[in-house]
Parts: C-alpha cells; structure tokens; sequence
C-alpha cells in the first residue's frame, strides 16, 4: 500500500471524527445556550416580581352583615393637616372652583383595629376627620334625613356607586403621577355620591344644603377629562338604579341531587355538572363550601378548572374527589351551597359621635345570603393500588433520563485513534 493511501485513508478517518466532534460540540453548544437562555428568563421573571405592585385594593366588597359600628381614619399623604390630610383635585384643576377633596377617609373595626373600607361624607357642609366613632343608622333604600334640611328621601343609587367603584387598577394609565388607584376610585367615586345626593334632594342652585355650588357643578359637567366622565356615568347609573324588593321569603336554593352522576376518571372520581336553582329572579351568583374529612376535594367549573370564589348562577360546578380517597370506601361529602340575591343588597348611612361631623356612607354592600345542604354519596368503589405503577412510571422515566445523560457523554468522547 503507497503511503499517499494511506495518507488518504487516514485522512477521511480523521474527517469522520472531526464531523462526530463537530456534532457533539454543537449539541453540548446547543444545551448551553438553552440553559443561559432559561437562566435568563427566571432572573426576569424574579425582577418583574420585584417591582410589581402589591398595593391591596379597598374598592366595595360585600358582607352578611355590615358592622355595627367603625373608627374613621384618614392618609395624610404628603403631609396635610394632622386627622384631615391634604387636599387633592383631578377634576377643575385648572380652573377657578377646582373639586378637591382631602385624601381617602376609611374606616377601621373599633375592636381590632382593622381596616374596613373607604367612608364617604353625604354633607359637604361639616367636616369630617379621623378619631371619630360611627354607629350604623338607617338603610339607603329608607326615606332618611342626611343632613340639617330635614327632608327625608331614600337613596338606592348609593347602592350602584359602591357596585361600581372600582374603576381603576394599579398601572392604569389615567393614574396621575405621584397617585395610586386607590385614591382614583376614591376621588371619582366620592364626587359622584355628593353629585348624586344634590340630584336626587333637588335643592335650590345655590342652597347652604347642597353639596356643590352651582359653580362647581359647571365646572364638572364641562370637564371632559376621565375623571369627570366617570362621575358622570356613575351618577347617571345611580338616577336610573331601581333597588329590587326584598322578598326574604323567597330566597331559596335547590339542588336536584337525583340527577347528579359520577364518572370515574384515572385519578380521581368526578360528579355531573351540578346547576343550582332558585325561585327567585334576582339569584344573582352563589358560592360552595365543603365539609368532611376526604383531602385535596376540589370544586371546578364545568370546563374543569378549579373555581376558588362565587360562581355566576347560570353556570354549574362540578366535584373531584381523588381515587386516593376512595379506596374502598363508600364516599360521602357534606356541601353547602350559600346563594347570594341581587335584590338583599343594601348600604347603610352610619351618624357619628360629635352633630359637627357629618355621617357617613361605609363602603361595604351588605349582602345577606341563603345556605343549602345536600351530601354526595357514591356506592363503594374498589380502586386498584396504583402505587406500583406510579413507582414503574417514575423508575422508566428516571432510566430515560440516565440513558440520555450516558448518550451524551458517549457522543462527547473522542475517538481513542483520533489524532490531536
């Protein structure tokens, strides 16, 4: 054999090595950069975890029943006066009768200390200030009197404001700079209810009673900002709001547990879709509440995602019960249906301790609710130990693993005949 054959046959050996640890070496390259790239994505999701912002939401929630009383308080955002706070307008800045209010008054559990929700003043005329004990008076939807008129309307409409007083959230964009969402809703929502109150009172233009001078009310039915706007929608809402009858007698929950099934799945057992049912029109949403001693049961909806607060009352759930739990043994699950009714819904004026404060308006619906029991039961169920093929599934994926890791370092050897 001519050694220029030799050198040719060596060559090409060479060649196929170099390709294999061309190919290794792009592979180990490809892994890495895999790696730096999900490094990467981890360390911006930590930042933007970081700087996100967890400032908590006071907008109007709901409750059984509204406290009897509370202790108002006041943010004294930059500075301001010690109980009162500073003065702020978003609407008539510009203006020669701006709209300003003090920082957002709320109001705090007399006993724990605990915040409630913002309070609205209802008489612009007296003050309002931090420290002061509030008891709950009459309800919006009775004929009560305000203010020093003396005049005695209802006033449902507060019930649609507080419905709708949550009109922004953090990082929206009419959020002026140095402000948070929280005063936002506040503003506009406050402006809306002194606004609504000298609408539906109807007083004289220039009345010592009202809540803004004929001035001032041009002032905001000529701002077109985004404030000024949604004062306006909440008024108009609030004129046209009708508070439905409070018919008690009608607030009824029903489940057709006959017609509830149960279908068995790999690992867990799931019922029908379960719809509850009421008599009365204004059911409006309800929520499920379990009891009993069977872990990780979960309420979904009917597409199977997991449900965690109210459910809309045209819409179903369903319940999942892991096999785990099953094994042969009969399953028996208490659950409380607790439906809520648009037509309970109702907001109260509370009357401080001091006739120079003016009452208050606490930013809480009162939401009272109707529980229902019913129990599900399925026949004994005689579920196969998993555990062993769970332990085949689990050691055939740890095998794979290992065979990869083996593969790779295999491709990464050079050949022992390769040249350097």
């Amino acid at each position: 054999m001519s050694s220029n054959k030799m050198s040719s046959r060596a060559q090409v050996k060479k060649t196929k090595n170099q390709k294999v640890t061309d190919k290794t070496d792009k592979a180990m390259g490809d892994i890495k950069k895999i790696g730096i790239v999900s490094c990467c994505l981890i360390a911006i999701l930590i930042v933007i975890g970081l700087f996100i912002d967890t400032d908590e939401s006071y907008a109007a929630g709901f409750l059984e029943q509204l406290p009897s009383s509370f202790e108002s308080n006041v943010n004294e955002y930059n500075g301001g006066s010690p109980g009162i706070g500073s003065m702020h307008t978003l609407i008539g800045a510009d203006t020669s009768n701006p709209i300003a209010l003090p920082w957002e008054f709320y109001g705090t559990d007399v006993t724990t200390g605990e915040r409630l929700s913002f309070i609205y003043c209802v008489d612009r005329s007296k003050g309002m200030a931090s420290g002061h004990i509030y008891t709950k008076g009459d309800s919006v939807k009775d004929n009560i009197i305000i203010n020093d008129a003396g005049i005695a309307k209802s006033y449902p409409g507060l019930i649609y404001i507080l419905q709708n007083d949550n009109i922004v959230g953090e990082g929206d964009a009419n959020i002026p700079a140095g402000d948070n969402a929280n005063y936002v809703n506040y503003y506009i929502t406050q402006v809306a209810i002194w606004y609504y109150l000298d609408e539906v009172n109807g007083y004289d233009a220039d009345s010592e009673y009202r809540n803004f001078t004929s001035e001032e009310k041009a002032v905001i039915d000529a701002d077109q900002s985004f404030y000024a706007n949604k004062v306006r929608e909440l008024v108009t809402g609030a004129l046209s709001y009708q508070a439905p009858t409070d018919d008690t007698a009608s607030k009824d929950v029903i489940i057709d547990t006959n017609s509830i099934t149960y279908n068995m799945y790999n690992d867990y057992v799931e019922t029908s879709v379960i719809k509850p049912i009421s008599s009365n029109t204004s059911f409006e949403s309800y929520s499920v509440q379990l009891s009993g001693n069977i872990n990780n049961v979960q309420i979904v909806d009917e597409n199977g995602n997991p449900i965690t607060g109210t459910i809309e009352a045209s819409k179903g759930f369903k319940v999942r019960v892991p096999v785990s739990a099953l094994q042969n043994n009969t399953f028996t699950l208490p659950l409380t249906i607790v439906g809520y009714f648009a037509n309970g819904y109702d907001a109260y004026i509370y009357n401080p301790d001091d006739s120079n404060a003016q009452k208050a308006l606490l930013g809480i619906i009162e939401r009272p609710s109707t529980p229902t029991s019913i129990t599900l039961q399925v026949p004994t169920i005689n579920v196969p130990n998993t555990a062993s093929n769970s332990f085949l599934v689990y050691g055939i994926g740890a095998l794979v693993v290992i065979v990869g890791i083996i593969l790779i370092i295999v491709a990464n050897r050079k050949p022992k005949n390769a040249k350097r």
